[in-house]
């Protein structure tokens, strides 16, 4: 299982630059993100680098205090979203070689201003528009081996508003999702098998809403599970087989946790009714008048000692050994 560290080698960034019309500067930087170990930024030019259009490269940050000699590859892409159709979204993709000699590389006339500018066009959304990189590392490369450039350093942010996503299976999702996602994929190997969705926005929806279910589940214990918390549950998990994930492993266990509760329940009902029936028969042993209402109270709670036990002990038979009432509703299986 890998997990979500700076050293993934295809990385999806995404910048959204706020109130972009008023940026006076020549030029912006995004904070840092990683790919296969290195440290990568968005450079914009807001105006144009000496020319009439929206200007954009993928930079390394802090270049002249890497070692001498270094170098990294890296094939990328470098998108200004349309906010309005998607499908109109400006892409462009390379591959080059980062080095002292060109540690920024990308194109000087990406969009002509005159249409990143104009509101119709989409780009330009409550003056704020949006930048993605998608960045790949080449696992046939590795200039570490031979510049000692572990890519990592200072992470400070010089520009708001930038989320990153790392791939999982064939969509994009964050890194916190990641995590979980992989380690359900180790375990449960099917649960993936029949989710397929075009698009990228959607999925990666989908599959970090499926990991934020599954984290507030692993963090409920058995004991706190009530009809409207297993009513919700029940329904997310319907919701997430309507989109193909498999979760037959995650209904298994919502059963089992049932058992235990319902179990637990039983044994408290067994000492309530035992407490009870002792001070009941005290009452009987003692009262000079009321004693047949005192017997009847007797043997009220002796019939429904006598049903919580059965059932307590046909229950026990159905216990899963590993989960507890106490324990995480999802213990050992996530």
């Amino acid at each position: 299982m890998s997990l979500p560290t700076p050293t993934h080698s295809s990385v999806l960034f995404t910048w959204e630059i706020e109130e972009f019309s008023k940026r006076k500067a020549k030029r912006l930087y995004s904070k840092i993100f990683y790919c296969g170990g290195y440290e990568w930024r968005l450079l914009v030019f807001p105006k144009g680098n000496d020319t009439e259009h929206l200007s954009v490269y993928l930079d390394v940050p802090d270049s002249a205090k890497l070692a001498p000699g270094w170098s990294r590859y890296a094939r990328f892409s470098i998108s200004v979203v349309n906010q309005i159709h998607n499908a109109d979204t400006e892409s462009k993709r390379t591959e080059q070689k980062f080095d002292a000699k060109g540690s920024d590389w990308g194109y000087p006339s990406f969009l002509p201003l005159i249409k990143l500018n104009d509101p119709k066009e989409g780009f330009l959304v409550n003056d704020t528009i949006v930048l993605e990189a998608g960045v790949t590392i080449p696992s046939s490369y590795d200039s570490r081996k031979v510049t000692g450039d572990n890519g990592l350093g200072n992470v400070e942010a010089d520009i708001a508003g930038t989320t990153s996503q790392v791939r999982f299976l064939l969509y994009w999702v964050s890194s916190v999702a990641l995590l979980l996602l992989e380690k359900i994929h180790s375990l449960h190997e099917g649960t993936y098998v029949k989710f397929s969705m075009k698009g990228r926005a959607l999925p990666t929806m989908l599959l970090e809403s499926f990991a934020e279910f599954i984290a507030s589940m692993s963090s409920t214990k058995v004991n706190e599970l009530n009809e409207e918390a297993l009513r919700l549950a029940a329904n997310s998990i319907e919701d997430f087989e309507q989109v193909g994930l498999d979760l037959r492993w995650l209904k298994q266990r919502l059963e089992e946790a049932k058992v235990v509760k319902k179990h637990s329940e039983s044994v408290n009902t067994v000492e309530s009714c035992t407490s009870g029936l002792e001070v009941a028969r005290a009452t009987v042993d003692s009262c000079t008048s009321g004693l047949e209402v005192a017997r009847a109270k007797v043997r009220e709670l002796e019939d429904g000692l006598a049903k919580a036990k059965l059932e307590g002990e046909v229950m026990s038979r159905e216990l899963p050994k590993s989960l507890g009432v106490n324990d995480s509703v999802l213990k050992d299986i996530v």
